[in-house]
Protein backbone atom coordinates (compact mmCIF):
# COMPACT_ATOMS: atom_id res chain seq x y z
CA UNK A 1 0.00 0.00 0.00
CA UNK A 2 2.78 2.03 0.86
CA UNK A 3 4.53 1.76 -2.69
CA UNK A 4 0.69 2.68 -3.93
CA UNK A 5 0.68 5.55 -2.34
CA UNK A 6 4.13 7.10 -3.37
CA UNK A 7 2.56 6.51 -7.00
CA UNK A 8 -0.22 8.57 -6.26
CA UNK A 9 1.37 11.56 -4.64
CA UNK A 10 4.16 11.28 -7.89
CA UNK A 11 1.08 11.07 -10.62
CA UNK A 12 -2.41 12.76 -9.31
CA UNK A 13 -1.52 15.86 -7.90
CA UNK A 14 -2.23 17.65 -11.19
CA UNK A 15 -5.80 15.67 -11.32
CA UNK A 16 -7.06 16.49 -7.30
CA UNK A 17 -9.93 18.40 -8.76
CA UNK A 18 -11.37 15.00 -10.26
CA UNK A 19 -10.26 13.30 -7.20
CA UNK A 20 -12.23 15.88 -5.37
CA UNK A 21 -15.27 15.91 -7.03
CA UNK A 22 -14.98 11.88 -7.03
CA UNK A 23 -14.23 11.74 -3.17
CA UNK A 24 -17.65 13.98 -3.18
CA UNK A 25 -19.91 11.97 -4.84
CA UNK A 26 -18.83 8.52 -3.77
CA UNK A 27 -19.90 9.90 -0.16
CA UNK A 28 -22.99 11.54 -1.51
CA UNK A 29 -24.18 8.01 -3.55
CA UNK A 30 -22.93 5.96 -0.18
CA UNK A 31 -25.29 8.65 1.92
CA UNK A 32 -28.17 8.00 -0.86
CA UNK A 33 -27.58 3.69 -0.66
CA UNK A 34 -28.01 4.08 2.98
CA UNK A 35 -31.50 6.22 2.76
CA UNK A 36 -32.55 3.78 0.06
CA UNK A 37 -32.11 0.87 2.37
CA UNK A 38 -33.76 2.88 5.38
CA UNK A 39 -37.04 2.70 3.61
CA UNK A 40 -37.53 -1.31 3.69
CA UNK A 41 -38.02 -0.91 8.10
CA UNK A 42 -40.95 1.33 7.59
CA UNK A 43 -42.51 -1.24 4.70
CA UNK A 44 -41.68 -4.11 6.16
CA UNK A 45 -43.85 -2.67 9.21
CA UNK A 46 -46.75 -2.18 7.29
CA UNK A 47 -46.32 -5.41 5.54
CA UNK A 48 -46.00 -7.56 8.77
CA UNK A 49 -47.94 -4.96 10.97
CA UNK A 50 -44.92 -4.91 13.90
CA UNK A 51 -45.57 -1.46 14.89
CA UNK A 52 -48.94 -0.34 16.66
CA UNK A 53 -47.80 3.03 17.95
CA UNK A 54 -49.96 6.52 16.94
CA UNK A 55 -47.40 9.03 15.99
CA UNK A 56 -48.39 13.17 16.29
CA UNK A 57 -46.24 15.67 13.77
CA UNK A 58 -43.24 16.86 15.99
CA UNK A 59 -42.57 20.70 14.92
CA UNK A 60 -39.11 20.61 13.21
CA UNK A 61 -38.23 23.32 15.40
CA UNK A 62 -38.89 21.83 18.77
CA UNK A 63 -35.95 22.17 21.24
CA UNK A 64 -34.41 19.48 23.29
CA UNK A 65 -34.93 16.25 20.46
CA UNK A 66 -32.48 15.63 17.76
CA UNK A 67 -33.50 16.40 14.24
CA UNK A 68 -32.86 12.66 13.61
CA UNK A 69 -35.42 11.75 15.89
CA UNK A 70 -37.58 14.69 14.70
CA UNK A 71 -37.49 13.44 11.08
CA UNK A 72 -37.85 9.69 11.82
CA UNK A 73 -41.10 10.77 13.86
CA UNK A 74 -42.43 12.87 11.67
CA UNK A 75 -41.68 10.12 8.38
CA UNK A 76 -43.37 7.47 10.40
CA UNK A 77 -46.71 10.40 11.65
CA UNK A 78 -46.79 11.03 7.25
CA UNK A 79 -46.73 7.21 6.64
CA UNK A 80 -49.29 6.61 9.31
CA UNK A 81 -51.47 9.50 8.09
CA UNK A 82 -51.49 8.01 4.54
CA UNK A 83 -52.80 4.69 5.96
CA UNK A 84 -55.14 6.76 7.90
CA UNK A 85 -57.00 8.50 5.05
CA UNK A 86 -56.03 6.34 2.22
CA UNK A 87 -55.06 2.38 2.71
CA UNK A 88 -51.86 0.67 3.15
CA UNK A 89 -51.35 -0.12 -0.55
CA UNK A 90 -51.32 3.51 -1.16
CA UNK A 91 -48.23 4.07 1.42
CA UNK A 92 -46.46 0.91 -0.01
CA UNK A 93 -46.67 2.71 -3.34
CA UNK A 94 -45.05 6.12 -1.59
CA UNK A 95 -42.36 4.57 0.09
CA UNK A 96 -41.95 2.23 -3.37
CA UNK A 97 -41.55 5.94 -5.40
CA UNK A 98 -39.11 7.27 -2.62
CA UNK A 99 -37.75 4.34 -2.91
CA UNK A 100 -36.90 4.88 -7.14
CA UNK A 101 -36.58 8.39 -6.74
CA UNK A 102 -33.56 7.60 -3.93
CA UNK A 103 -32.32 4.72 -6.13
CA UNK A 104 -32.47 6.60 -9.28
CA UNK A 105 -30.37 9.70 -7.16
CA UNK A 106 -28.03 7.44 -6.49
CA UNK A 107 -27.13 5.80 -9.65
CA UNK A 108 -26.64 9.41 -11.04
CA UNK A 109 -24.42 10.29 -8.35
CA UNK A 110 -22.66 6.74 -8.76
CA UNK A 111 -22.00 7.48 -12.29
CA UNK A 112 -20.67 11.53 -11.50
CA UNK A 113 -17.99 9.57 -9.09
CA UNK A 114 -16.79 7.51 -12.36
CA UNK A 115 -17.05 10.49 -14.20
CA UNK A 116 -14.92 12.51 -13.18
CA UNK A 117 -12.22 9.34 -12.31
CA UNK A 118 -12.03 8.06 -15.96
CA UNK A 119 -9.37 11.55 -16.56
CA UNK A 120 -6.97 10.92 -13.90
CA UNK A 121 -7.08 7.12 -14.90
CA UNK A 122 -6.41 8.13 -18.39
CA UNK A 123 -4.27 11.05 -17.99
CA UNK A 124 -1.73 9.54 -15.28
CA UNK A 125 -1.01 6.86 -17.59
CA UNK A 126 -0.69 9.03 -20.66
CA UNK A 127 1.67 10.93 -18.26
CA UNK A 128 3.71 7.88 -17.33
CA UNK A 129 4.15 7.32 -20.65
CA UNK A 130 5.29 10.63 -22.20
CA UNK A 131 7.98 10.73 -18.95
CA UNK A 132 9.48 7.27 -20.03
CA UNK A 133 9.85 8.28 -23.88
CA UNK A 134 11.15 11.86 -22.46
CA UNK A 135 13.69 9.77 -19.86
CA UNK A 136 14.10 7.26 -22.57
CA UNK A 137 15.50 9.77 -25.69
CA UNK A 138 17.33 12.15 -23.03
CA UNK A 139 19.40 8.95 -21.27
CA UNK A 140 23.06 8.58 -22.99
CA UNK A 141 23.82 6.18 -25.70
CA UNK A 142 25.58 4.22 -23.26
CA UNK A 143 22.36 3.50 -21.04
CA UNK A 144 21.51 1.20 -23.87
CA UNK A 145 24.43 -0.60 -24.13
CA UNK A 146 24.08 -2.01 -20.60
CA UNK A 147 19.94 -2.54 -21.22
CA UNK A 148 18.52 -4.37 -24.27
CA UNK A 149 16.26 -2.59 -26.48
CA UNK A 150 13.70 -5.44 -26.16
CA UNK A 151 13.39 -4.98 -23.05
CA UNK A 152 13.32 -1.46 -22.54
CA UNK A 153 10.67 -1.49 -25.46
CA UNK A 154 8.12 -3.89 -23.10
CA UNK A 155 8.66 -1.46 -20.39
CA UNK A 156 7.28 1.22 -22.31
CA UNK A 157 4.76 -1.27 -23.73
CA UNK A 158 3.81 -3.54 -21.92
CA UNK A 159 4.83 -2.52 -18.07
CA UNK A 160 2.93 1.12 -19.31
CA UNK A 161 -0.30 -0.88 -20.29
CA UNK A 162 -0.37 -3.10 -16.91
CA UNK A 163 -0.11 -0.20 -15.06
CA UNK A 164 -3.10 0.94 -16.91
CA UNK A 165 -5.35 -2.29 -16.68
CA UNK A 166 -4.42 -2.87 -13.19
CA UNK A 167 -3.56 0.35 -10.76
CA UNK A 168 -5.50 2.75 -12.59
CA UNK A 169 -8.03 0.69 -13.40
CA UNK A 170 -8.37 -0.34 -9.53
CA UNK A 171 -8.25 3.50 -8.86
CA UNK A 172 -11.86 3.85 -8.63
CA UNK A 173 -12.19 0.94 -6.10
CA UNK A 174 -9.67 2.24 -4.29
CA UNK A 175 -11.04 5.31 -3.31
CA UNK A 176 -15.00 4.50 -3.77
CA UNK A 177 -14.95 1.39 -1.79
CA UNK A 178 -13.25 2.88 1.66
CA UNK A 179 -15.85 5.41 1.58
CA UNK A 180 -18.58 3.21 1.34
CA UNK A 181 -17.04 0.35 4.25
CA UNK A 182 -16.74 3.75 6.43
CA UNK A 183 -19.86 4.83 6.10
CA UNK A 184 -21.76 1.03 6.06
CA UNK A 185 -19.67 0.51 9.43
CA UNK A 186 -20.41 3.81 11.15
CA UNK A 187 -24.19 3.42 10.41
CA UNK A 188 -24.16 -0.45 12.11
CA UNK A 189 -22.26 0.49 14.73
CA UNK A 190 -25.01 2.93 14.99
CA UNK A 191 -28.05 0.00 14.94
CA UNK A 192 -26.06 -2.54 16.95
CA UNK A 193 -22.33 -1.86 18.43
CA UNK A 194 -22.77 -5.47 19.71
CA UNK A 195 -23.17 -6.87 16.01
CA UNK A 196 -20.69 -4.50 14.59
CA UNK A 197 -17.19 -5.17 17.10
CA UNK A 198 -18.31 -8.82 16.36
CA UNK A 199 -17.98 -8.48 12.76
CA UNK A 200 -14.91 -6.86 13.13
CA UNK A 201 -13.17 -9.25 15.19
CA UNK A 202 -13.60 -11.80 11.94
CA UNK A 203 -12.29 -9.21 9.49
CA UNK A 204 -8.49 -8.76 10.24
CA UNK A 205 -8.43 -12.64 9.82
CA UNK A 206 -9.51 -12.37 6.34
CA UNK A 207 -7.64 -9.30 5.82
CA UNK A 208 -4.23 -11.40 6.37
CA UNK A 209 -4.95 -14.22 4.51
CA UNK A 210 -5.44 -12.07 1.15
CA UNK A 211 -2.22 -9.74 2.39
CA UNK A 212 -0.16 -12.56 2.13
CA UNK A 213 -1.47 -14.13 -1.54
CA UNK A 214 -1.41 -10.53 -2.65
CA UNK A 215 2.44 -10.51 -1.50
CA UNK A 216 3.17 -13.74 -3.38
CA UNK A 217 1.23 -12.44 -6.49
CA UNK A 218 3.69 -9.34 -6.80
CA UNK A 219 6.77 -11.47 -6.42
CA UNK A 220 5.38 -13.66 -9.68
CA UNK A 221 4.22 -10.69 -11.38
CA UNK A 222 7.73 -9.17 -11.54
CA UNK A 223 9.31 -11.97 -12.36
CA UNK A 224 6.86 -12.41 -15.28
CA UNK A 225 7.33 -8.75 -16.58
CA UNK A 226 11.23 -9.66 -16.63
CA UNK A 227 10.38 -12.84 -18.82
CA UNK A 228 8.27 -10.74 -20.95
CA UNK A 229 10.88 -8.11 -21.59
CA UNK A 230 13.33 -11.42 -22.57
CA UNK A 231 10.94 -12.15 -25.03
CA UNK A 232 10.42 -8.95 -26.45
CA UNK A 233 14.18 -8.85 -26.55
CA UNK A 234 14.65 -11.78 -28.84
CA UNK A 235 11.69 -11.12 -31.21
CA UNK A 236 13.82 -7.76 -31.57
CA UNK A 237 17.14 -9.70 -31.84
CA UNK A 238 15.41 -12.14 -34.48
CA UNK A 239 14.45 -9.20 -36.13
CA UNK A 240 17.53 -7.46 -36.55
CA UNK A 241 19.94 -10.57 -37.39
CA UNK A 242 17.42 -12.72 -39.71
CA UNK A 243 19.88 -12.40 -42.63
CA UNK A 244 22.71 -13.41 -40.13
CA UNK A 245 20.20 -16.72 -38.43
CA UNK A 246 19.22 -17.92 -42.08
CA UNK A 247 22.99 -17.44 -43.14
CA UNK A 248 24.14 -19.90 -40.17
CA UNK A 249 21.12 -22.26 -40.52
CA UNK A 250 20.88 -21.32 -37.25
CA UNK A 251 16.61 -21.24 -37.73
CA UNK A 252 16.03 -24.20 -35.12
CA UNK A 253 18.15 -23.03 -32.23
CA UNK A 254 17.05 -19.49 -32.44
CA UNK A 255 13.03 -21.11 -32.60
CA UNK A 256 13.87 -23.63 -29.37
CA UNK A 257 15.24 -20.72 -27.71
CA UNK A 258 12.01 -18.41 -27.85
CA UNK A 259 9.92 -22.12 -27.47
CA UNK A 260 11.86 -22.39 -24.05
CA UNK A 261 11.29 -18.74 -22.98
CA UNK A 262 7.69 -18.90 -24.01
CA UNK A 263 7.19 -21.80 -22.11
CA UNK A 264 8.44 -20.19 -18.80
CA UNK A 265 6.23 -16.95 -19.61
CA UNK A 266 3.36 -19.20 -19.93
CA UNK A 267 3.62 -21.24 -16.56
CA UNK A 268 4.43 -17.94 -14.95
CA UNK A 269 1.03 -16.20 -16.23
CA UNK A 270 -0.84 -19.20 -15.29
CA UNK A 271 0.44 -18.86 -11.73
CA UNK A 272 -0.49 -15.49 -11.34
CA UNK A 273 -3.90 -16.06 -13.05
CA UNK A 274 -4.72 -18.93 -11.10
CA UNK A 275 -3.91 -16.38 -7.61
CA UNK A 276 -5.64 -14.11 -8.91
CA UNK A 277 -8.57 -16.24 -9.56
CA UNK A 278 -8.69 -17.31 -6.02
CA UNK A 279 -9.55 -13.82 -5.03
CA UNK A 280 -13.21 -14.00 -5.61
CA UNK A 281 -14.34 -17.12 -4.23
CA UNK A 282 -11.93 -16.74 -1.32
CA UNK A 283 -13.72 -13.37 -0.26
CA UNK A 284 -16.80 -14.97 -1.16
CA UNK A 285 -16.47 -18.00 1.06
CA UNK A 286 -15.09 -15.50 3.96
CA UNK A 287 -17.83 -13.39 3.75
CA UNK A 288 -20.62 -15.96 3.73
CA UNK A 289 -19.20 -17.41 6.89
CA UNK A 290 -19.20 -14.05 8.48
CA UNK A 291 -23.01 -13.45 7.07
CA UNK A 292 -23.88 -17.21 9.27
CA UNK A 293 -22.42 -15.87 12.12
CA UNK A 294 -23.97 -12.46 12.15
CA UNK A 295 -27.22 -14.28 11.30
CA UNK A 296 -26.78 -16.64 14.20
CA UNK A 297 -25.38 -13.81 17.16
CA UNK A 298 -28.28 -11.15 15.37
CA UNK A 299 -30.88 -13.29 15.61
CA UNK A 300 -30.16 -14.94 18.98
CA UNK A 301 -30.22 -11.33 20.55
CA UNK A 302 -34.12 -11.23 19.18
CA UNK A 303 -34.97 -14.53 20.43
CA UNK A 304 -33.78 -13.43 23.84
CA UNK A 305 -36.18 -10.80 24.08
CA UNK A 306 -32.74 -8.33 23.82
CA UNK A 307 -34.29 -5.07 23.27
CA UNK A 308 -30.77 -3.90 21.48
CA UNK A 309 -31.88 -4.50 18.29
CA UNK A 310 -35.39 -5.11 16.43
CA UNK A 311 -36.02 -7.66 14.04
CA UNK A 312 -36.97 -5.00 11.24
CA UNK A 313 -33.56 -3.07 12.35
CA UNK A 314 -31.58 -6.67 12.35
CA UNK A 315 -33.24 -6.77 9.04
CA UNK A 316 -31.59 -3.81 7.58
CA UNK A 317 -28.26 -4.00 9.26
CA UNK A 318 -28.09 -7.59 7.47
CA UNK A 319 -28.72 -5.52 4.16
CA UNK A 320 -26.21 -2.98 4.85
CA UNK A 321 -23.62 -5.73 6.07
CA UNK A 322 -24.98 -7.62 2.72
CA UNK A 323 -23.97 -4.30 0.43
CA UNK A 324 -20.41 -4.19 2.71
CA UNK A 325 -19.56 -7.56 1.18
CA UNK A 326 -19.48 -6.44 -2.81
CA UNK A 327 -17.06 -2.99 -2.38
CA UNK A 328 -14.89 -5.30 0.42
CA UNK A 329 -14.28 -8.36 -2.80
CA UNK A 330 -13.82 -5.50 -5.40
CA UNK A 331 -11.09 -3.90 -2.82
CA UNK A 332 -9.58 -7.85 -2.35
CA UNK A 333 -9.56 -7.63 -6.34
CA UNK A 334 -8.44 -4.08 -6.18
CA UNK A 335 -5.48 -4.96 -3.93
CA UNK A 336 -4.59 -8.12 -6.47
CA UNK A 337 -4.71 -5.89 -9.65
CA UNK A 338 -2.54 -2.88 -8.00
CA UNK A 339 0.10 -5.64 -6.39
CA UNK A 340 0.11 -6.52 -10.20
CA UNK A 341 0.56 -3.04 -11.30
CA UNK A 342 2.92 -2.34 -8.89
CA UNK A 343 5.70 -4.94 -9.95
CA UNK A 344 5.54 -3.47 -13.69
CA UNK A 345 5.62 0.04 -12.17
CA UNK A 346 8.99 -1.01 -10.89
CA UNK A 347 10.86 -1.92 -13.98
CA UNK A 348 9.30 1.47 -15.18
CA UNK A 349 10.83 3.03 -12.31
CA UNK A 350 14.09 1.67 -13.51
CA UNK A 351 13.91 3.81 -16.65
CA UNK A 352 12.32 6.99 -14.73
CA UNK A 353 15.14 6.71 -12.41
CA UNK A 354 18.24 6.11 -13.96
CA UNK A 355 20.73 9.03 -13.98
CA UNK A 356 22.52 10.51 -16.73
CA UNK A 357 25.79 11.25 -16.08
CA UNK A 358 26.04 13.51 -19.11
CA UNK A 359 25.15 17.10 -18.09
CA UNK A 360 25.40 20.46 -19.82
CA UNK A 361 28.03 22.88 -17.07
CA UNK A 362 25.95 25.71 -15.69
CA UNK A 363 27.84 28.28 -17.21
CA UNK A 364 28.38 26.87 -20.71
CA UNK A 365 31.02 28.12 -22.65
CA UNK A 366 30.26 28.87 -26.49
CA UNK A 367 31.72 28.13 -29.43
CA UNK A 368 30.33 28.95 -32.72
CA UNK A 369 32.17 26.81 -35.35
CA UNK A 370 35.72 25.24 -35.48
CA UNK A 371 38.56 27.84 -35.98
CA UNK A 372 42.04 25.50 -35.41
CA UNK A 373 41.90 21.50 -34.22
CA UNK A 374 40.18 18.68 -32.61
CA UNK A 375 42.65 17.27 -29.99
CA UNK A 376 42.16 13.99 -27.90
CA UNK A 377 44.73 14.76 -25.10
CA UNK A 378 45.74 11.31 -23.09
CA UNK A 379 42.04 9.80 -23.00
CA UNK A 380 40.97 6.55 -21.84
CA UNK A 381 37.40 4.88 -21.95
CA UNK A 382 35.99 1.47 -21.27
CA UNK A 383 32.46 0.17 -21.36
CA UNK A 384 32.88 -1.80 -18.25
CA UNK A 385 35.92 -3.65 -16.81
CA UNK A 386 38.30 -3.65 -19.88
CA UNK A 387 39.76 -0.07 -21.12
CA UNK A 388 38.59 0.18 -24.91
CA UNK A 389 41.32 3.32 -25.43
CA UNK A 390 43.66 3.80 -23.51
CA UNK A 391 46.07 6.93 -23.43
CA UNK A 392 45.71 8.07 -26.94
CA UNK A 393 46.70 11.54 -28.21
CA UNK A 394 45.21 12.89 -31.50
CA UNK A 395 45.18 15.89 -33.10
CA UNK A 396 42.57 16.50 -35.88
CA UNK A 397 43.57 20.46 -37.65
CA UNK A 398 40.55 22.17 -39.43
CA UNK A 399 40.15 21.30 -43.03
CA UNK A 400 42.47 17.37 -42.80
CA UNK A 401 40.27 14.24 -43.70
CA UNK A 402 40.97 11.59 -40.66
CA UNK A 403 40.25 8.26 -41.10
CA UNK A 404 40.64 5.72 -38.29
CA UNK A 405 41.57 2.21 -39.43
CA UNK A 406 41.59 -0.93 -37.45
CA UNK A 407 40.05 -4.48 -36.99
CA UNK A 408 36.52 -5.02 -35.17
CA UNK A 409 36.25 -4.04 -31.59
CA UNK A 410 39.19 -1.90 -31.47
CA UNK A 411 37.57 1.18 -30.48
CA UNK A 412 37.04 3.60 -34.22
CA UNK A 413 33.48 3.93 -33.42
CA UNK A 414 34.19 4.88 -29.70
CA UNK A 415 36.60 7.32 -30.24
CA UNK A 416 34.24 9.03 -32.99
CA UNK A 417 31.20 8.78 -30.29
CA UNK A 418 33.52 10.46 -27.67
CA UNK A 419 33.55 13.70 -29.77
CA UNK A 420 29.61 14.39 -29.55
CA UNK A 421 29.72 12.84 -26.04
CA UNK A 422 27.80 9.75 -26.32
CA UNK A 423 29.90 8.79 -23.90
CA UNK A 424 32.03 10.71 -21.63
CA UNK A 425 35.69 9.98 -21.18
CA UNK A 426 37.08 7.98 -18.03
CA UNK A 427 40.34 10.35 -17.87
CA UNK A 428 42.25 12.84 -20.45
CA UNK A 429 39.99 15.19 -22.04
CA UNK A 430 38.58 16.44 -26.01
CA UNK A 431 39.37 20.05 -26.39
CA UNK A 432 38.16 22.00 -29.18
CA UNK A 433 39.91 25.21 -29.93
CA UNK A 434 41.39 24.32 -26.45
CA UNK A 435 38.06 24.10 -25.00
CA UNK A 436 36.93 21.02 -22.99
CA UNK A 437 33.94 19.70 -24.57
CA UNK A 438 32.56 19.32 -21.24
CA UNK A 439 32.76 22.98 -20.39
CA UNK A 440 30.03 23.51 -23.15
CA UNK A 441 26.46 22.74 -23.62
CA UNK A 442 25.70 19.12 -25.41
CA UNK A 443 22.67 21.08 -27.35
CA UNK A 444 25.44 23.25 -28.93
CA UNK A 445 28.29 20.77 -29.01
CA UNK A 446 26.33 18.78 -31.19
CA UNK A 447 24.53 21.47 -33.45
CA UNK A 448 28.32 21.79 -34.33
CA UNK A 449 28.55 18.52 -36.31
CA UNK A 450 26.96 16.75 -38.86
CA UNK A 451 26.87 12.95 -38.42
CA UNK A 452 26.44 10.34 -41.30
CA UNK A 453 25.57 6.68 -40.49
CA UNK A 454 27.37 3.42 -41.25
CA UNK A 455 23.84 2.31 -41.74
CA UNK A 456 20.91 4.39 -43.29
CA UNK A 457 17.67 4.89 -40.53
CA UNK A 458 14.68 5.71 -42.27
CA UNK A 459 12.27 7.12 -40.02
CA UNK A 460 8.83 6.76 -40.31
CA UNK A 461 7.91 10.02 -41.47
CA UNK A 462 8.18 13.29 -44.09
Amino acid sequence: MKDFIQILRRFVPPYKKYLFLNIFFNIFSTVLSLFSFALIIPILEILFKMKEISYNFIPWETTGMDLKDIAINNFYWFITEQINTHSEAWALMILGAFLVVMTFAKTCTSYLSSYFMIPIRSGVVRDIRTFVFKKVISLPIGFFTTERKGDVMSRMTGDVAEIENSIMASLDMMFKNPIMIIIYLGTMFAISWQLTIFVLILLPVAGFVMGQIGKKLKRTSLEAQQQWGGLMSQIEETLGGLRIIKAFNAEHKILDRFIKSNNKFFKITNRISRRQAMAHPMSEFLGTCTIAIVLWYGGSLILSGDNTISAADFIYYLVIFYSIINPAKDLSKAAYAVQRGLASMQRVDKILSAENPIKSPANPVRINSLNDKIEYRDISFKYNTDWVIKDVNLTIKKGQTVALVGQSGSGKSTMADLLPRFYDVEKGGIFIDGVNIKDMAVFDLREMMGNVNQEAILFNDS
